[in-house]
């Protein structure tokens, strides 16, 4: 067989002009150079990269690693041929050279016919061990991909291979397994717990037995095992497979030590595989199919014998994959697709392998790693959401505290023309939904911690339906009872889940219909007898939040799923799936329940329980809500850390109008000095103002930390449009007084200052 003229050949040569001779030799000759080097470690990078059939190896090479150690490592990682050119032949150098099994050995000088035919040898060994090996690896492939376990041994019963159905049953991995003896790892026994004996090729076709395998932990498993022959392309026998499963020992099926089967040779392996297995010729006829496979296409096993595969499948199965199973059976290669039978609703894995003049055709069922790919996907998007959300939160809400503010200053200003102020107010009620649209996203992917303060549920519910617009078909009772505690709960995010729980309810009516929302307090034993809920604290007592509409009501089908992202049943409504996702969060955060209840053709209830909270943040207890009245005419100093200019000017114009000395830095390095300034001249700082996040500057935690080495009494108030960072869910834990989330009113700025001043000059 000659290979001359496909031979691809590196020269790894110490001598130059010997190097380019014996190149302009090999290329005279036919073979294909690929290049040319002079050391081991020029050598190993081009035969990774260049893929040589044959190297020429000088022996003794001008470098670290002469020839013998650099073939021994080139022949690691790439399946080549070697052939050592040397003058030197004493018996230590052949007996290194002998280990790595180099293809040949010539000695210099060497004549041409020498070399080459050393080089024809070479190349027919080279591609007789790729052949054997691409046959072992289909091989393999195909065992791997099986659902039963899979051990293939040598002729001496020593572990050359386990698929990994093998390695869990037996507790051991094909690394630890290899090269040892099969009675090792393969402990059997009788199904009377007699002892077992060991796998073997029976004379004839394979045999099934029914076994008991003895685990590494002790504990014995009934399997079915059947045993057979490992042939090479000559049909010589080089090992055995031996195929078992769990399975379940019954009386009427006796164990046997020789049952025969009239099978041929790949039958007698694949029959009891429990994947569906078909064997096709190049016409994509079947000429065999297993058991498992007449189950998956309800028909008795001679009615599908000659029928085409495509005729088997779903149009659209024939649309999507023809063509590369096609491509995978004229160029002989093994190919993976996923394929998704409308009929039964299965996703397979279809993995094909060459056989005969077709193609060897595994099914696996991967429908639950499908199912469980998609929801991965589903909260790989979340993330993705969250931190998009994220990015664009801290500059979108300082805007919107921009607006709100000025907003809100005008409102003021126009309050003697009352015929302006329902535009204004108009803008300032859209700012505040454009604020609850971000943290929504916030608190949907990812988790939105509460900036908790003490509030009254009941004139939160109230506040929202008189800011509410409502539906002109539907009758809105809101009952509230007047006389609950005071619970700590962040306010926008329970306006959120609030909103998002009317709107589904409007949704629910497009015929009109009658929302009723309850808001008094319960115990959530008797709120929930008989309805799954999500985790709630230890405390009974709490607050609850029902809405209940008279719509059409859930299926019960859909009821288990409501929760889910993206689940919605008003696809073509445009709808997201995300309202209930967002409540369950919230709910969570706040350490309270949600649950649905649902009767299609009644209607549906959604319950939110809060339970008391007696751990809310002393920061969020600072009067916010109460009375303002005008700054003591000390004029207190306040020192101000914030990036944004219009941010910026905006709270230093509401300070100083109310008799505040305001001074104002954009870097935490400027508000340090400032404050370290202020106690040195003997006139402190009485508040500091700071946003927690900086670009390309120190921000507001760290300006604290050291605020903190040089004042232990420093006061301080956070602020961020970052709602979610953890310093806004917790600021005393980080020094903080008192935490002011953007956007905000100037008013709400006012009246914290004002608290926390007054507070600190009364102590």
């Amino acid at each position: 067989m000659t290979h001359s003229d496909r031979i691809r050949v590196l020269i790894v040569e110490n001598e130059g002009l010997v190097s380019c001779d014996l190149g302009a030799v090999l290329t005279g000759l036919g073979y294909d150079v690929v290049a040319i080097c002079r050391t081991g470690e020029e050598a190993l990078p081009l035969a990774d990269d260049l893929r040589p059939e044959v190297v020429l190896m000088d022996v003794q090479l001008a470098s670290a690693m002469d020839g013998i150690e650099t073939a021994r490592r080139m022949m690691r990682h790439n399946h080549v041929a070697v052939i050592y050119l040397t003058a030197c032949a004493d018996a230590a150098t052949v007996a290194r050279a002998r280990d790595t099994q180099p293809c040949g050995y010539l000695i210099k000088p060497y004549t041409e016919d020498e070399l080459r035919a050393a080089l024809e040898v070479a190349a027919t060994r080279h591609h007789s061990e790729l052949q054997r090996l691409r046959q072992e690896q289909s091989f393999l492939l195909a065992f791997q991909s099986l659902a039963d376990a899979a051990v293939v041994t040598d002729l001496a019963g020593r572990v050359m291979f386990l698929n990994t159905a093998a390695e869990e049953a037996l507790g051991c991995s094909l690394e630890s397994a290899s090269g040892r003896e099969l009675v090792e790892i393969y402990s059997i026994q009788s199904t009377d717990g007699s002892a077992g004996t060991a796998p073997k090729i029976e004379c004839g076709a394979p045999a099934t037995r029914r076994l008991m395998l003895v685990r590494r932990d002790g504990r014995s498993l009934p399997i079915e095992e059947r045993v057979a022959p490992l042939r090479d392309e000559r049909g010589s026998v080089t090992g055995m497979v031996v195929l078992f499963r769990a399975c379940e020992i019954t009386s009427a099926v006796p164990t046997t030590e020789g049952a025969a089967t009239n099978a041929a040779p790949l039958v007698d392996i694949v029959e009891s595989i429990s994947d569906p297995l078909m064997a096709l010729d190049g016409q994509w006829r079947f000429t065999y199919v297993n058991s498992s496979a007449t189950r998956m296409f309800s028909r008795d096993k001679r009615l599908l014998l000659g029928v085409s595969l495509w005729d088997t499948l779903p149009p659209s199965a024939h649309e999507s994959h023809f063509d590369a199973l096609s491509a995978a059976m004229e160029k002989r290669e093994t190919v993976t697709r996923e394929i998704f039978l409308e009929g039964i609703n299965t996703w397979f894995e279809a993995r094909t392998y060459p056989f005969g003049s077709g193609l060897l055709l595994l099914l696996k069922d991967i429908t639950s790693r499908k199912l469980e790919a998609e929801r991965s996907s589903r909260m790989d998007r979340l993330e993705s959401l969250g931190l998009l959300a994220r990015g664009f939160a801290h500059d979108f809400n300082n805007n919107l505290t921009v607006l709100l503010g000025n907003l809100a200053l005008a409102e003021m200003r126009l309050q003697g023309q009352p015929d302006k102020l329902p535009e204004i107010q108009n803008a300032k009620q859209a700012t505040l939904q454009a604020q609850s649209l971000v943290q929504q996203l916030l608190t949907f992917a990812r988790g939105g911690a509460p900036i908790k303060r003490p509030i009254s549920m009941a004139e939160l519910v109230k506040t929202f339906f008189h800011n509410h617009s409502r539906m002109n078909h539907v009758n809105y009772l809101v009952e509230v009872q007047e006389d609950l505690p005071q619970v700590a709960v962040d306010p926008n995010q329970v306006r959120r889940l609030l909103g998002n729980l009317v709107r589904n309810a409007e949704q629910a009516l497009p015929r009109g219909g009658e929302i009723i929302v309850r808001c008094e307090g319960a115990d959530p034993l008797a709120i929930f007898p008989n309805e799954t809920v999500a985790e709630f604290g230890e405390s009974c007592a709490g607050v609850i939040l029902e809405v209940r509409d008279n719509g059409a009501g859930i299926a019960s089908e859909h009821l288990p799923h409501v929760f889910e992202p993206y689940f919605s049943t008003r696809k073509a409504d445009n709808a997201t799936g995300l309202g209930l996702t967002v409540c369950e969060s919230i709910a969570k955060a706040h350490g309270g329940s949600i649950s649905v209840q649902s009767t299609p053709g009644t209607g549906t209830t959604v319950r939110f329980f809060l339970p008391m909270d007696s751990d809310a943040d002393e920061a969020d207890t600072l009067g916010i809500g109460k009375t303002f009245e005008i700054a003591p005419t000390a004029n207190p100093r306040i020192l101000v850390l914030e990036d944004d200019n219009l941010v910026r000017g905006l709270i230093v114009r509401n300070l100083q109008s109310q008799n505040y000395e305001v001074v104002e830095t954009v870097d935490g390095n400027d508000t340090v000095r400032a404050y370290q300034q202020g106690m040195q001249e003997g006139h402190p700082f009485h508040l500091v103002v700071l946003d927690l996040s900086i670009p390309n500057g120190m921000g507001g935690l760290r300006t604290m930390e050291k605020l903190r080495a040089m004042d232990q009494n420093v006061l301080a108030i956070v602020s961020s449009g970052y709602s979610d960072d953890p310093v806004m869910a917790q600021p005393a834990a980080y020094g903080f007084a008192a935490v002011l989330p953007k956007p905000y009113e100037p008013v709400e700025l006012l009246r914290m200052v004002k608290g926390l001043i007054v507070r600190r000059t009364a102590v």
